[in-house]
C-alpha cells in the first residue's frame, strides 16, 4: 500500500499527452510515434529501467541497494535514470525517517508498471530457460532472492544460520563463494562476511544447482544430499525449502514477482 502520496494521472493519460521540450530526458529516445505503446516503451522499454523497476517492486529504496541488485550498472548511469524517472513521475524521492538521505519509492504511474513486470517474468520463465549462461550465475543475486523469497511467519523463534558454499562461480564473482543467510522472524539477512553466529547447517555445491532449485527447473528434494550437500541439523535441512518457498516456482508455471 503507497501512502502519503497526491494523486497521478494514469499512465495511459500522462503519457498520450505531449508535453513541450524533451520530456523524454537524455537517455531515452523519442518514437515520435502517439501510439500508448510508443510512448510506455520510450520509459518502460530503456535499458536497465526493468531491473530499476524490479528492484523497487521488490521493496529495495535505499540507492547502494538498487545497485546491489542491478551490480553492472554505474553509479553515474543509476544516477542519471533515476532522475529521468524521477522526471517522468514514475518514482518519487523521500527523505529517510532519520533525515539522512533520500529512499526511491514508485508513484502510482510507477506501480502501473507491475503486471508488465511479473507477465515478463512469465515469459523469461518460460522461453529464456535456455539462454542461462555461467557468466549468469551470481550467488550474491540468488541469496538476495532467498531473502526476499522467505516466510518469516513459518520460521521458528531463534536465529537460524545457514552458511552457503558455491562452487563453479564465475571468475568475476569469486568473492561470493561463500555466504550466509540468517534467518529470524524479525527479518532475514545476507552476509558476505562470517557474522560470527554458530551455523546450524552448511549448504556445499554448484551455483548452477541452487539456481535450478531457486528457478523450479529443479526440485529440493532431488538434489539435497546429493548435488547439493548438506552437514548440519538435518531437520533444518528438511525445513529450508519451506522457509524459503523453494515449492512456489515450478519451472513453467506462473511467475510471481512478489518473492523475488
Amino acid at each position: 500500500m503507497w501512502t502519503g502520496r497526491l494523486a497521478l494521472p494514469s499512465l495511459f493519460s500522462g503519457l498520450a499527452i505531449p508535453a513541450a521540450g524533451d520530456y523524454i530526458g537524455h537517455m531515452s529516445a523519442s518514437y515520435r510515434q502517439f501510439c500508448p505503446i510508443a510512448k510506455a516503451s520510450e520509459i518502460f522499454a530503456t535499458r536497465w529501467t526493468p531491473l530499476i523497476l524490479r528492484e523497487l517492486m521488490a521493496g529495495t529504496h535505499s540507492f547502494n541497494d538498487i545497485q546491489r541488485g542491478v551490480p553492472l550498472i554505474s553509479r553515474a548511469v543509476l544516477v542519471a535514470r533515476l532522475r529521468e524517472l524521477e522526471a517522468q513521475g514514475v518514482i518519487e524521492r523521500r527523505r529517510r525517517a532519520d533525515g539522512t538521505g533520500h529512499e526511491y519509492w514508485l508513484t502510482p504511474a510507477g506501480d502501473g508498471f507491475r503486471s508488465i513486470v511479473n507477465e515478463l517474468g512469465r515469459w523469461g520463465m518460460t522461453y529464456t530457460r535456455d539462454r542461462i549462461r555461467r557468466a549468469d550465475l551470481d550467488p550474491g543475486f540468488l541469496m538476495r532472492g532467498l531473502r526476499r523469497r522467505a516466510d518469516v511467519n513459518t520460521l521458528p523463534d531463534h536465529r537460524i544460520v545457514v552458511r552457503f558454499e558455491f562452487s563453479g562461480v564465475p571468475a568475476s564473482r569469486t568473492k561470493f563463494r561463500v555466504m550466509w543467510l540468517l534467518l529470524e522472524r524479525s527479518g532475514v539477512g545476507v552476509c558476505e562476511k562470517d557474522p560470527g553466529f554458530s551455523v546450524n547447517l552448511t549448504i556445499r555445491g554448484n551455483i548452477g544447482v541452487y539456481v535450478a532449485v531457486y528457478l523450479g527447473h529443479a526440485a529440493w528434494r532431488d538434489v539435497a544430499g546429493k548435488a547439493l550437500l548438506l552437514d548440519g541439523d538435518p531437520r533444518i535441512g528438511k525445513q529450508l525449502p519451506d522457509w524459503l518457498r523453494l515449492g512456489d516456482v515450478r519451472g513453467r508455471e506462473p511467475y510471481d514477482m512478489a518473492p523475488l
